[in-house]
């Protein structure tokens, strides 16, 4: 098929709508199964996809919960720039009211022992790869650790608090 403008347009929101379709499914397997025992075949079948559109669009399973936690990372982000009243003091409240938001979707991370993912979106969200000097990657790195050292034992803990109890725990030490 000879590529336009209409053809290129229409891939692109078939594999916007593809990519959906497999982390919606997935997620939804998630529910019941572990992620080893879920192969890129069923999840394509029940998806309605072929495997072809699966790796069009990810490298791997894990590739998938990668890339929504990404989305998720970058969607409360804009959110927070946005929002007027945002201050330094107001970021590791609405942080952990995003993570127990999404409390279904860490949950399931920390199952299946990809807590990495949420270190790297961490990381990720304090842009600490853009940082030019020393002292301004020490610094965004201690912060993006310090967030995910807290937000990691909260998760692995099973998220109890409240994120009101959260941060009255956290401002106390």
């Amino acid at each position: 098929m000879r590529q336009t403008k209409e053809n290129v347009s229409q891939s692109i929101n078939n594999d916007s709508y593809v990519a959906h379709k497999i982390t919606e499914t997935l997620l939804d397997l998630l529910k019941k199964h572990d992620l080893n025992r879920i192969s890129i075949s069923a999840l394509c079948n029940k998806a309605g996809v072929g495997r072809a559109s699966f790796y069009r669009n990810f490298n791997s399973k894990e590739d998938v919960l990668k890339k929504y936690d990404k989305k998720l990372i970058e969607l409360w982000g804009k959110d927070y720039e946005k929002n007027s009243n945002s201050t330094i003091e107001t970021l590791i409240p609405s942080l952990i009211s995003h993570y127990k938001k999404h409390q279904e979707f860490y949950s399931i991370l920390y199952k299946e022992n990809l807590s990495y993912i949420v270190l790297d979106t961490i990381l990720y969200a304090c842009k600490l790869q853009e940082k030019k000097s020393n002292i301004e990657a020490y610094v965004t790195a201690f912060i993006g650790y310090g967030i995910f050292g807290i937000i990691n034992e909260w998760i692995a803990r099973g998220m109890t608090e409240t994120n009101e109890e959260l941060l009255k725990i956290i401002q106390k030490k």
